[in-house]
């Protein structure tokens, strides 16, 4: 991936926006969606100064950045008059194309110079088609992958991904540099939603060799802690299986940073377009099958992890997971 253009953040965390044609130095942000990541970002950027006006289905959740000087709006449309760019971080396609499209929308107000820059997980062809709708009416539309969880937004340590055309991706530096560790172009529109896609079917496929390996370990008799510790503290262990492990031993399931349902759903989009392509991916369709089965048996709010408490109930072992 070398030759894809990207951009790394300096050390310093003192970057002064940058100015853009078509948008003000000042950049107004409007943020959808305040849960874990939108809400992360949210946090962020108001640490770094900026000027955001948020929305939330859930009004409640808005109350801690109104406490900081958010401006809070009723309705996407009462947000997006007041911005430049619109935040999306939202839990399906069905919800981004509410909040765009629908009665009381981001677009029947936004202004015409303003930018749509989709922060959820949806399908590269979702993704194609919201660019061209938004631009049918006048305005520009990215899709931003992110990598990373919600204490890395609210750090600004995240990477962004972006698929839109690249005068769109560079007006909004003033927005992405505050959020992200890095950040890169990767073409038009519906790439930035692929390179998500990709990335969380590596993800979950770790997610369900680490259950595996863990309830064959635990059914030959390998304490269950041991058999964690090992394989985390091991070099066959990334980073993200090592955070997880350390979730899976508390089976701190509870509180999600990425919920099972989420991860079922990406790798669905996944097996989706490799159809599509003509790619076969047979260790992706076995994992989502076994996703499919965790959340139908009442898994699918917790955090991903929790598809080791499916694969040991399933060969007879304890696995309660932490519901509260």
């Amino acid at each position: 991936m070398a030759d894809i253009p990207s951009r790394r953040r300096a050390l310093s965390r003192d970057l002064p926006p940058a100015a853009a044609p078509g948008i003000p130095p000042a950049t107004r942000i409007g943020v959808i969606g305040l849960g874990v990541m939108g809400g992360g970002m949210a946090s962020r950027l108001l640490d770094q100064g900026h000027r955001i006006v948020v929305h939330n289905r859930t009004p409640e959740r808005a109350a801690p950045f109104a406490a900081r000087g958010a401006v809070v709006a009723t309705t996407p449309a009462e947000l997006a008059s007041q911005v430049d760019v619109v935040l999306l971080s939202l839990a399906s396609e069905a919800a981004v194309e509410e909040q765009l499209f629908g009665a009381g929308g981001v677009l029947e107000t936004l202004p015409a110079h303003g930018i749509v820059m989709d922060t959820s997980t949806v399908s590269p062809d979702f993704a194609r088609s919201v660019a061209e709708r938004v631009a049918g009416r006048g305005r520009s539309a990215v899709d931003a992958c992110i990598i990373g969880n919600g204490q890395h937004a609210k750090d600004g340590e995240l990477r962004f991904m972006v698929g839109g055309s690249a005068e769109t991706f560079e007006r909004l530096s003033a927005v992405l540099e505050p959020l992200a560790k890095e950040i890169r172009h990767l073409g038009p529109s519906g790439l930035g939603a692929t390179a998500k896609v990709m990335l969380n079917v590596l993800m979950g496929v770790e997610m369900q060799v680490l259950a595996e390996s863990v309830t064959l370990a635990q059914r030959a008799g390998i304490d269950r802690e041991l058999a964690l510790s090992m394989i985390s503290e091991s070099g066959f262990s990334s980073p993200v299986m090592k955070y997880k492990a350390g979730v899976m031993r508390r089976r701190a399931y509870g509180e999600p940073q990425f919920r099972l349902d989420l991860m079922r759903k990406d790798l669905r989009l996944a097996t989706a377009e490799a159809g599509r392509l003509g790619v076969a991916t047979p260790v992706c369709d076995a994992t989502h099958e076994t996703l499919v089965a965790a959340a139908e048996a009442g898994l699918g709010e917790l955090d991903c992890a929790a598809v080791l408490s499916h694969a040991e109930v399933t060969a007879g072992l304890p696995g309660t997971p932490d519901r509260t």
